[in-house]
């Protein structure tokens, strides 16, 4: 990897961390930054299609437990030789934790953070009634398979999910920022994440 940073964009699902990725690489590009978004869910679904399991990303989750590890830890490392041969920065997309029927799943285990050696982890935060509305939304539109949870389950998953950022953060060496992403705030919080990584 040429001179650049690894960041770790995480965030609960609905919150929007994907939107934020690409449209702070679309202002990147804009301004002659080198920025590549690398998203960690893609990679699992690559995987489980070549192993000839076809199976939607939001499906992934519901896998048995020991299946999700073995996969997550195959992406990790297909994602670090990407990174390793990526020009300029990399963000990572990904969650910090993972809502299993099981409980949470750390998105970022130590073998996961050792291999793509992140610089910086990132949170990207919503209110939770905006979270809801725009699960809602995209279930309707029929874009994702998402779980209906309540206002304050969703309080919750933030809070554990700063929780593991905090662990993310004491295992690397890597600083945590929190960058909120209000419902029409896209832009802004996409600028916030550019801003971040140039630091």
């Amino acid at each position: 990897m040429a001179g650049g940073k690894v960041i770790i964009v995480t965030g609960i699902p609905g919150v929007g961390k994907s939107s934020v990725c690409q449209k702070a690489a679309e202002l990147a590009a804009r301004e002659g930054i080198k920025l590549q978004v690398l998203n960690y869910g893609d990679v699992m679904v690559e995987i489980m299609k070549k192993k000839g399991a076809e199976i939607h990303r939001d499906k992934l989750r519901k896998m048995d437990i020991t299946a999700q590890k073995v996969i997550q830890a195959e992406a990790a490392h297909k994602l670090a030789k990407a990174v390793e041969r990526a020009e300029g920065h990399v963000i990572v997309d990904t969650h910090m934790i993972v809502r299993t029927g099981s409980g949470y799943l750390p998105g970022l285990p130590k073998h996961v953070l050792d291999a793509l050696k992140p610089d910086l982890l990132v949170l990207v935060e919503a209110d939770p009634s905006e979270i809801v509305a725009r699960r809602a939304k995209d279930q309707a539109a029929g874009l994702r398979l998402r779980d209906e949870e309540a206002v304050e389950e969703l309080r919750q998953e933030l809070a554990f999910s700063r929780m593991v950022a905090a662990a993310c953060s004491v295992l690397t060496g890597a600083p945590v920022a929190i960058i909120k992403n209000p419902t029409g705030g896209l832009e802004e919080a996409a600028r916030a994440l550019l801003e971040l990584i140039r630091g």
